[in-house]
């Protein structure tokens, strides 16, 4: 607390189900009073700290997403729940401070479009809110000391970077960079936006870059980049959408389509869209992920003999059971850093969102990879840092052990002493590894 009174705990049960929001007194540790408490079926996931009004030593704002968004609720020590400031159908990312007249708090989160983040200012006493950057697209903000400023430096489709500075009352603005595009020289693909609906009707936001050179009469090769698990955003509006170099690359140098799609289960879209997981990693992912290899076969210049699909971590996971699960729709397969076998992930992430292992028997066997090693059908490349401490090496040992029991052929590479991503110097090997094996097998 400000004054150094009081240390607050969110304490959670293992389940993950259950938190407790705990007040200790500083001075001796003795536990004084919980405050509040916060439950759900799936899970509790308190992310953010508690933060103090100003001249205020007992009123704090909370981040919740209880009634299925992450929204602002106002608490104070001795009285309790006060009221609930935000009811936005969207995502509060953070907390950023307060304005000059404290009476303002100003926030950054996604608005109406979950593939922006912007930044607003919110009435403490009504919740009545205003958004400081209309402008379309990403938006990093940073408020000035005494609140009366920001630094607003955003980003998107066609935008490589604006930053400007805006008062918080929004009477004074002033652009004081914007960035050349640093890759005009150079020969691109085209990217665009799409949005599909998924089998249970939501939406969907995928990313489309085509050739240079484009013709709708020919027959295109598609590389899916997947991510796809919670915490993570592949599709923003912001430069280039999000992609990276590379993709630009296969497009503008190899004449492929790269595609990306955020399946239910990642990020910005509240609680209900991640939380779909819950219990049965893999299951509503892949149906999303298809529902997007069928947009891209209903594309009359894409070769759906010819798709290909990566990704890292969760993205390896869901390479690997996009390939296994599904056997024929991908030639070609590259799963760096992949989870296997859920009960052999870090117990927070993973119990977080399948429950122990004992307990859900039937959703840790369905997501156990190398239950379909006998299904390969294709060129498949397993990627490691051998000292991997966070996706450790038993996941993929174990799976090539698979593969040879079935008699399947299957590469792998694993690189000397990296830990879970392969940085530094290394990275330009690893795609240059992960992209030649695409464009060698994906025929």
């Amino acid at each position: 607390s400000p004054e150094d009174k009081y240390i607050f705990l969110a304490e959670l049960k293992r389940e993950q189900n259950h938190m407790w929001f705990t007040v200790y007194d500083a001075s001796n540790g003795k536990k004084v009073k919980t405050l509040f408490e916060e439950k759900n079926s799936k899970w509790v996931e308190p992310e953010h700290t508690a933060v103090f009004l100003p001249n205020s030593n007992s009123e704090f704002l909370w981040l919740s997403e209880r009634d299925g968004f992450m929204n602002l609720y106002l608490y104070d020590i001795e009285k309790g729940f006060v009221k609930q400031l935000t009811n936005y159908t969207w995502v509060v990312k953070e907390i950023l401070g307060f304005d000059e007249s404290r009476k303002q708090v100003i926030i950054s989160g996604t608005g109406d479009d979950p593939r922006e983040n912007k930044a607003f200012k919110v009435s403490l006493k009504i919740g009545k809110t205003e958004v400081l950057t209309p402008e379309t697209g990403s938006h990093r903000v940073n408020l000035s000391p005494n609140g009366n400023y920001i630094i607003d430096s955003y980003s998107n489709m066609d935008t490589p970077r604006v930053v400007k500075i805006k008062s918080t009352n929004k009477k004074k603005e002033a652009t004081v960079f914007t960035a050349d595009n640093p890759i005009k020289d150079y020969q691109l693909g085209t990217t665009e936006f799409v949005t599909l609906k998924s089998n249970n009707g939501i939406d969907l936001y995928g990313r489309i870059i085509k050739p240079a050179n484009f013709d709708a009469s020919k027959k295109y090769p598609v590389l899916i980049y997947v991510y796809g698990g919670p915490h993570a955003q592949l599709v923003t509006n912001t430069w280039m959408g999000g992609s990276n170099l590379w993709m630009q690359w296969m497009a503008a140098e190899q004449d492929y389509i790269i595609f990306t799609l955020d399946n239910q289960g990642s990020a910005s879209r509240g609680f209900e869209f991640e939380s779909i997981i819950h219990r049965q990693v893999g299951v509503q992912e892949i149906m999303d992920q298809l529902t997007g290899v069928d947009y891209l076969k209903s594309l009359p210049y894409v070769d759906e003999n010819r798709l290909a699909v990566h990704g890292w971590s969760y993205g390896g996971f869901m390479t690997n059971s996009l390939m296994l699960r599904h056997p024929g729709v991908f030639t070609t397969a590259v799963a760096g850093g992949p989870v296997t076998d859920w009960k052999w992930y870090e117990i927070m992430y993973g119990e977080r969102y399948m429950d122990r292992w004992q307990e859900n028997e039937e959703g840790f066997n369905t997501s156990r990879v190398h239950n379909y090693a006998q299904n390969l059908d294709g060129k498949l490349l397993e990627i490691i840092g051998s000292v991997d401490p966070v996706v450790v090496p038993q996941h993929t040992m174990t799976l090539l052990d698979a593969f040879i029991k079935n008699k399947k052929q299957v590469d792998f590479l694993s690189y000397p002493m990296h830990p879970h991503n392969v940085r530094g110097i290394d990275r330009a090997h690893l795609m240059k590894k992960v992209l030649d094996y695409v464009i060698e097998n994906n025929q």
